[in-house]
Parts: C-alpha cells; sequence; structure tokens
C-alpha cells in the first residue's frame, strides 16, 4: 500500500513537471513603448541565479509510525499512523544547500497482542530539530518544477508514556490465550465467572510512575538523528509543496516502556526505538523581494529616486518639467525652466542685442529687427527658405510656438568628428552612410554620442 501510494505521488508530479516546465515565452507587450529600439536595447542576456537569503515558512500535516519494540499490527503503512503538525522555517545557504528548522507535535502510539505479549502505549510527541537539505543540483543541471531533496539534522524529542490497562470502569484488562479481554486472569474454572471487556483506548496510566523494570524516574527526553527524503514541487515563485518521509533514529529505548532490561515476555532488544515521520508540506516565501520582469531587471540599478529630483543645468526647475533643458548657467527662467524673454520676439533676453523689440518686428537670430532693405535682400535671396523652415529661421514670426527655439546649426564645412562617416571621401554624408553610422551607434562600435547623432542629422539636411 505504502509504495502504490509514494508511487501515484511521483507519478503525479512528474506529469506536472512535464506539463508545467516549458521554457516560458517573452511576453511581447513588455517591450511596446514609444521608442522603436527598445527592444533592441535591452539586454535579454540571461542573469545568474541569485539567491536570497530569507526564512521561508512552512506548514505541514503528517503521521507517526512508531518502530520500536511495541509496534502496531499495521505498521507497514506509515500514512495511517497517528497524525501530527509540523511547521518549519527554511534558509538557503547556497545553490546547492538549504538548512531547515522544523517543530513537530502530534501522538505516537503502539499496540501489540500476540499469544505472548499484550501491551500498548501512547505519547504525545515534541520534536524540535534542524537539518541541511541537499537538493541535488549537482546531478540535475536543468532543474524544473520538481526537485528531490535529501536531509540529515539533529533532534530534542520529548514524550510522555502512558497505556489503556483498564476500563471505564476501572477494571484490569486480562488477555486470554482465545483472543478476549476478561476482567479475572485466565485460570481452569473461571471460564464462567468472568466478564467480558472491550478496551475504551484511553491511556490512563503513567507508565514511567508505574516502574515496572525498577527504571526509576527515567529522562523523558531523546536524542534522535533524522534523516529525510523529498520531492519538492515548484507551484510559483513563492509557493511550494514537498511530500517526503524521514526516518528518526533516537538514543532511547524507554519510549514504548520495553527494554533488553525488562523481563519475561516484556524483554526487549537492545536497539534503540525509532519512528518514521511522513509528511505533506506548504512552504511560502513570504520576505522575499518579488521576481522582476526583464525590464524590471534591466533598470534594477537605475536610482529613480534621485533622477526625478536632477536639475542638470541648474536653473531650479528640475529636469521632469524643465521645457528648456540646457539653460547657460546664471540665466534667469520662468516657471517652465525657458529663458525669459521680455519682448517675446522668440530670442531670450540673456543674447537678445534688442531686448525691446516691437510686438510684431521680425527679428534675426540676436533679436535684431529686420531693415527694410534687409527683408528685400533677404526675398531676393536665391535660395529661399523653405515655409516650412520659415520659423526656424524667423522665430518672431511665429508667436502661437513656444518662446524659446531650439535653432538649426549651419556647418561651414564637414566637422572633422563626421569624416569617418564619410567612408568614400566624396566630401559628402549620403543617406547610406548616415545609416551605417546609426547602425554602428546601437551596435556601440563608434565612439560618437548621442549628442553627435543629432547633430550628424542636422548636418546631413544641411549639406
Amino acid at each position: 500500500m505504502f509504495y502504490r501510494v509514494v508511487g501515484g505521488v511521483c507519478l503525479f508530479f512528474c506529469l506536472c513537471s512535464n506539463v508545467f516546465a516549458q521554457e516560458e515565452p517573452i511576453d511581447s507587450t513588455l517591450f511596446k513603448g514609444k521608442s522603436p529600439y527598445e527592444y533592441i536595447l535591452l539586454d535579454t542576456t540571461p542573469e545568474p541565479e541569485k539567491l536570497v537569503y530569507k526564512p521561508i515558512l512552512g506548514i505541514g500535516r503528517g503521521f507517526f509510525m512508531f518502530l520500536g519494540d511495541v509496534r502496531d499490527n499495521y505498521y507497514a503503512h506509515p500514512t495511517i499512523g497517528r497524525g501530527a503538525w509540523n511547521f518549519s522555517v527554511s534558509r538557503t545557504l547556497n545553490k546547492y544547500f538549504d538548512i531547515r528548522f522544523n517543530i513537530i507535535y502530534g501522538k505516537m502510539a503502539g499496540n501489540t497482542q500476540t499469544q505472548q505479549q499484550f501491551y500498548n502505549f501512547q505519547t504525545e510527541a515534541l520534536l524540535g530539530n534542524v537539518l541541511i537539505q541537499y537538493n541535488f543540483r549537482h546531478l540535475i543541471k536543468k532543474t524544473g518544477y520538481l526537485l528531490p531533496t535529501i536531509s540529515l539534522g539533529f533532534e530534542s524529542f520529548e514524550f510522555n508514556s502512558k497505556a489503556d490497562m483498564y476500563d471505564a470502569q476501572g477494571r484490569y484488562y486480562y488477555y486470554w490465550s482465545d483472543g478476549t479481554i476478561r476482567n479475572k486472569p485466565e485460570t481452569v474454572g473461571n471460564e464462567l465467572n468472568t466478564i467480558l471487556l472491550q478496551r475504551d483506548y484511553v491511556y490512563e496510566t503513567d507508565l514511567r510512575e508505574l516502574n515496572l523494570d525498577g527504571l526509576g524516574k527515567y529522562p523523558q527526553v531523546a536524542i534522535a538523528f533524522p534523516v529525510d527524503f523529498a520531492l519538492e514541487y515548484r507551484f510559483s515563485h513563492r509557493v511550494k509543496a514537498k511530500v517526503g518521509c524521514s526516518y528518526h533514529f533516537t538514543l532511547n529505548n524507554n519510549i514504548d516502556n520495553v527494554s533488553d532490561k525488562s523481563q519475561g515476555n516484556r524483554k526487549g532488544t537492545k536497539k534503540g526505538d525509532s519512528f518514521l515521520f511522513t509528511y505533506f508540506t506548504l512552504t511560502y516565501d513570504l520576505f522575499s523581494p518579488p521576481k522582476l520582469t526583464a525590464i524590471e531587471q534591466h533598470l534594477s540599478d537605475v536610482d529613480f529616486a534621485t533622477l526625478d529630483k536632477e536639475d542638470e543645468d541648474g536653473d531650479g526647475v528640475i529636469d521632469i518639467w524643465d521645457e528648456c533643458i540646457g539653460t547657460p548657467l546664471g540665466v534667469k527662467v520662468d516657471s517652465k525652466g525657458c529663458p525669459v524673454d521680455k519682448d517675446n520676439d522668440g530670442v531670450p533676453d540673456y543674447r537678445d542685442d534688442e531686448p525691446e523689440s516691437k510686438k510684431g518686428a521680425i527679428v534675426n537670430l540676436r533679436g535684431v529687427t529686420y531693415t527694410e532693405e534687409e527683408l528685400i535682400a533677404a526675398a531676393e535671396a536665391p535660395r529661399a527658405v523653405p515655409t516650412n523652415q520659415l520659423c526656424e529661421y524667423f522665430p518672431s514670426m511665429c508667436p502661437e510656438q513656444s518662446k524659446v527655439k531650439k535653432f538649426k546649426k549651419s556647418f561651414a564645412e564637414m566637422p572633422a568628428k563626421f569624416k569617418p562617416v564619410d567612408l568614400n571621401n566624396d566630401g559628402y554624408i549620403s543617406i547610406e552612410e548616415i545609416n551605417i553610422a546609426i547602425d554602428k551607434f546601437f551596435d556601440m562600435k563608434t565612439n560618437l554620442t548621442i549628442e553627435d547623432i543629432y547633430e550628424l542629422n542636422d548636418y546631413f539636411f544641411d549639406q
């Protein structure tokens, strides 16, 4: 029966492992964002396992099966023993070993009824142990949801054995050879003068106080050494289940009150009493941090609290609210972080050579009003300003837009840092050459910064 139960449990966990231990697909919704390069820039290299050294709590239910001199007739079936509760606290030591502390409380009993022996006992059992657990990861390289474990440990075991020797009316049990229990010993002529009794299974007699072997008040504390075999199944990042069986070797031979010092039919063996504990436990990782997604892992080292308060240009307006990043130091700004422009001509005061231009005046890049001759000359220029770029050259003509404009840089000749981009050295950067430069930037094979890439884009359209 025991082997069928354990075999069925193992088969169940193996089937669950095959169903769930598949490689988890990447959730593409994690990488949807404003930047088309978000997924490319994300480092998807698998990171080494990060061990968490936090306590893991567990609770379970199990069965005691006593294996001393006084045994139940069904001792070969550990799942039918007396019930017990198991409380555990475990912690990771390294990739292969854990340490686990257990407190087990329940009842342990034995009943022997043969032609020569009629003994029984029951005790409340309180165990406290510590075990070192090994998970076989040296041998199982690719772990799924199911993992075998073996544990060795040390424990203290308390007991207070009692026997059921009298019925509810205080009549002593006499076991007869015909298998009955009567109120008088088995003698010739007593067959018709006895009363048949039934055990009430109330363990009322303290065996240590009874002192049948003259041992006195022996200690009711034993030292034991448990050996545990289990299968651990992972339901989620935090929840695990374990089914297992532990064999406990004790250094005490008085748990059932039968030992090698007993006399007559009560004579026992010199071997210390032992017992099995078969259990099922659920553990919950309450204190460890939650499992991070790929993006969360990628950004785990970013100090967002510092970034939220950062003011790169030092104008008194933090960057997340600053609409004009990079304002020169000492320049007076408004509540949005943009340089003050009193005459609203589109040129901030700190570089406005004409701070009080008339309303509606057309000004140049220095904030100076164009003369009539300059406007006529500009209108007759061979290279007219395209309509869609008019606001870039004449910001005062676009009052509906931002007060401060970002003017495109004008290049007299190709900057030295862009010459390596000109692969054919023809003095002109083609669309193919700029695409190659951008690819090298994302592949981290170039010394150009992101600002250089923006400037290269401006130069491409300006050349």
